[in-house]
C-alpha cells in the first residue's frame, strides 16, 4: 500500500517505487510530496507570495506557476500521476490548482493524469496519514487507470517499431547487462535508454535482487523514465506478458 513505511535492513527505510506526486495546499503555502509504494518523501514547499502591489487574482497565479514548476521536476522522473489535496476552508484550491493546469498548461495533459482529493497532506505526518486511507488509495488508482490507456498505445507503438531507432530489452539479466555497459560508455552510447517498464508483481518478487536495484539506480541518475504498473490494470497486463519488466532504448541522433 503505498505511504506505507518499513525497514527491511540495509540500515534505512525502504523507499519501494514512486506512486504518485501528491502536493497539499492551504491559503498560505503548498507542500510537495513524491508517495511511494512503502514511504512518502518530501520534495520541498512553496509560500504563497505576500504582494500587496498585485491583485488576488495575480498573486495566486503566480503561486500555482511556481507549484507547477517544482511538480514538473517530480513528473520529469517517470510520474504520470498527480493527486492535489485541499482541506477544510481551503478545499476548493486543490481543484482550482488543476483548473489553472489545465488553463494555462494544457501540455501537460499530454503526459500526466490528475485528480483532487479532500485531504490535509500539509506536513509529514498527515500527508504519511492521508496516503494510507481508502480515499486516496482509490483516487491514485483512478488517475493510474486512465494513465495505463495512454502507456499501452505507447508500447504498442514501440514493439511495433520497424525503423530500427528502438530496441526492446525483456529480461533482467540484458536489461542489468545494458545498463552496466551504458554507465561505462556514457555519453558514446549508441543507444540511450528511453523508459523502463515493470509490474508490481514484478517488484515485489525481485526488490531485493542486487540487479534490480542497480538497473533502477543507474536508470534514476540517468533521468531514465521508471514506471512500475499495477498487475491487474491495462498496462501492467500487458507488461506482464512481456515477463513483467521492458527497456526500451533509442538510437542516439549524431
Amino acid at each position: 500500500m503505498p505511504g506505507r513505511s518499513t525497514n527491511h535492513g540495509f540500515g534505512r527505510r525502504r523507499r519501494g517505487y514512486a506512486v504518485a506526486a501528491l502536493v497539499g495546499l492551504d491559503s498560505h503555502r503548498a507542500a510537495l510530496w513524491i508517495v511511494y509504494s512503502e514511504s512518502i518523501k518530501q520534495h520541498g514547499s512553496i509560500e504563497r507570495p505576500a504582494d500587496s502591489d498585485s491583485s488576488e487574482q495575480a498573486v495566486l497565479y503566480n503561486f500555482y506557476n511556481a507549484i507547477i514548476a517544482k511538480v514538473k521536476q517530480i513528473l520529469s522522473t517517470g510520474l504520470a500521476s498527480l493527486v492535489v489535496a485541499s482541506t477544510g476552508v481551503d478545499a476548493g484550491l486543490a481543484e482550482s490548482l488543476i483548473a489553472h493546469i489545465r488553463k494555462h498548461h494544457g501540455y501537460l495533459l499530454q503526459s500526466i493524469r490528475m485528480a483532487s482529493i479532500t485531504g490535509n497532506a500539509m506536513t509529514v505526518n498527515a500527508a504519511g496519514a492521508l496516503v494510507k486511507t481508502d480515499a486516496f488509495q482509490s483516487v491514485a488508482n483512478d488517475v493510474t487507470d486512465q494513465e495505463s490507456d495512454a502507456l499501452v498505445r505507447m508500447l504498442d507503438a514501440r514493439l511495433s517499431d520497424s525503423t530500427g531507432q528502438v530496441t526492446v530489452l525483456f529480461s533482467l539479466e540484458e536489461i542489468d547487462r545494458y545498463f552496466r555497459n551504458l554507465s561505462k560508455a556514457g555519453e558514446a552510447a549508441v543507444e540511450y535508454p528511453e523508459s523502463v517498464l515493470m509490474t508490481d508483481a514484478f517488484w515485489a518478487a525481485r526488490k531485493n535482487d542486487a540487479r534490480l536495484q542497480r538497473v533502477m539506480d543507474v536508470a534514476r541518475n540517468a533521468s531514465v523514465k521508471i514506471r512500475v504498473l499495477r498487475s491487474d490494470g491495462k498496462a501492467g497486463t500487458r507488461v506482464a506478458q512481456l515477463g513483467g519488466l521492458v527497456c526500451f532504448t533509442k538510437r542516439r541522433v549524431r
